[in-house]
């Protein structure tokens, strides 16, 4: 009879103990470039099966932290959305720019999947029912959401690529490119020159200015 010590490894399902935030927890500070189901399961001292229970796939877990880091920089904000669908976007957007700039190297993974995933779901509620009894129409409200959104998560892209390359990729690759041509392209040289690098600050507040100005141009 064999005198081995009994695995400490727990079994499948719920009867490992696990649930979703568990799962999160252990993996949270974990490369999301080298993460895998295998290593999480490690860490938490189960078989790698028993996380298929609540997490079907290491997508899906990648999509679960990136939910995770932005919750965490956005409920950590005393959110104002004053008294206006402008003003409620206004401070949405920023909120939401900032925290998807905050989650760094998650970003990538974010999907907006549903309400009970995301703590940006109320705000956005409180934008879409303020549009909406502005007179704004269903699809009108809907479209702009998801331009609004376009909007912050393009600029948060921009600005985690620049802080890794050390400015914007778009602007600096332009600069490159006029540099090497030497001549041609006047306009579009003295555009490059007259851009101020404020991380992307004034050219995001300019954004959500047009963008409020072209939905107040279609409300009735």
């Amino acid at each position: 009879m064999s005198d081995a010590a009994p695995s400490t490894r727990r079994g499948r399902g719920t009867r490992a103990g696990l649930d979703t935030e568990a799962i999160v927890a252990a993996a949270r500070g974990l490369d999301p470039d080298e993460l895998t189901m295998q290593e999480v399961a490690t860490a938490l001292g189960v078989d790698r099966k028993a996380l298929n229970h609540h997490v079907t796939d290491r997508e899906s877990l990648l999509e679960l932290l990136a939910i995770d880091a932005v919750r965490a920089r956005f409920d950590a904000v005393d959110l104002d959305l004053g008294e206006s669908w402008q003003d409620a976007c206004r401070a949405y957007a920023e909120n939401m720019w900032h925290s998807l700039v905050d989650t760094g190297q998650w970003l990538a993974y974010f999907r907006f999947t549903s309400p009970s995933d995301l703590a940006l779901a109320g705000p956005a509620e409180v934008i879409a029912e303020r549009m909406l009894a502005a007179g704004l129409d269903r699809v009108t409200v809907s479209r702009a959401m998801h331009l609004l959104v376009t909007i912050c998560r393009g600029f948060a892209q921009d600005a985690v690529i620049g802080a890794r390359e050390g400015g914007h990729p778009q602007i600096e690759a332009l600069r490159a490119t006029f540099a090497a041509e030497r001549q041609g392209y006047p306009a579009l040289r003295d555009l490059v020159d007259a851009r101020v690098d404020d991380n992307g600050a004034a050219q995001f507040a300019f954004d959500l200015d047009a963008f409020i100005a072209a939905i107040e141009r279609l409300a009735p």
